[in-house]
């Protein structure tokens, strides 16, 4: 059986993001590396309240908006920006390419994180031009080995994956 989506309210969403930026930030401190949360929810947390403002200067809520998720410095002292999406698939959404396209002219030194559920590897990334993903664990500066993905396996198995069976598809709802 191909297991679809079902469609998501934004605070679905919006909870699955936030879960997958937790799981990254666990992932990337658990490997030895040091990670500051840098994104615009971190730094601006009373958004909604200025919401208003970026409406009339659209450009400037669109760069905010995409300040990537983490500010991480690897084992040796280098600087990275990590940006962090959760993908059902692991492969880009319709909706995706104009944030692809933010990044690319705003942010082109990040690192993308995708988190997914549907197939193995479920933690994948993405470089500048933020083509393909790759495993996570490719990324050697970081120093994710195989034995700790295991362990945040567990965790998107747990979590994440029961939330892409549809109603009928769920065999525990009582008819």
């Amino acid at each position: 059986m191909d297991i679809q989506p079902k469609k998501q309210e934004w605070r679905e969403t919006s909870l699955k993001g936030r879960m997958a930026e937790s799981l990254v930030y666990d992932l990337l401190k658990e490997s030895g590396n040091e990670v500051f949360r840098i994104g615009y929810e971190a730094i601006l947390p009373g958004l909604a309240r200025i919401q208003e403002s970026f409406k009339r200067n659209s450009e400037v809520g669109e760069k905010i908006r995409s300040i990537p998720d983490f500010f991480v410095i690897d084992k040796t002292g280098s600087p990275y920006l990590v940006e962090v999406k959760f993908r059902w698939d692991s492969k880009w959404h319709d909706n995706d390419y104009k944030m692809l396209w933010l990044l690319k002219n705003s942010w082109q030194e990040v690192i993308i994180a995708v988190v997914s559920c549907k197939e193995k590897p479920y933690f994948r990334f993405s470089k500048h031009p933020f083509g393909e993903m790759e495993p996570i664990k490719n990324l050697e500066q970081f120093c994710i080995f195989q034995e700790l993905l295991d362990k945040f396996d567990v965790m998107v198995e747990k979590y994440f994956t029961p939330t892409l069976c549809t109603p009928k598809d769920d065999n525990t709802t009582n008819s």
